[in-house]
């Protein structure tokens, strides 16, 4: 199998195959934490009440988290994953 380049939505620089819908799809799902903040200082904003700040403070938090994690573990994300999985399991080429 061919190594295809990968390409880069223009909204952000998340890295999908162009030649897989699935890819692409997830390219966009990665794009949740943010539309999900917005949404949070949004309804702060509008209806002020504590359960929905402390859901926020509660959602970054685990970003900061991630984040700090990432750091400390520093794995080196596989290459071609799908292939070596696909070739793991005895299918053909």
């Amino acid at each position: 199998m061919e190594d295809t380049p990968l390409a880069s939505l223009s909204l952000t620089h998340v890295h999908y195959n162009p030649s897989d819908n699935l890819s692409y799809l997830c390219a966009w799902l990665a794009l949740v934490p943010q539309a999900l903040c917005v949404v949070y200082v949004t309804l702060i904003w509008s209806s002020r009440e504590i359960e929905i700040l402390l859901m926020f403070v509660g959602q970054m938090g685990c970003e900061a988290l991630n984040f700090l994690l990432k750091r400390a573990i520093k794995e080196e994300r596989p290459k071609h994953s799908c292939q070596r999985e696909a070739d793991s399991h005895g299918s053909q080429k």
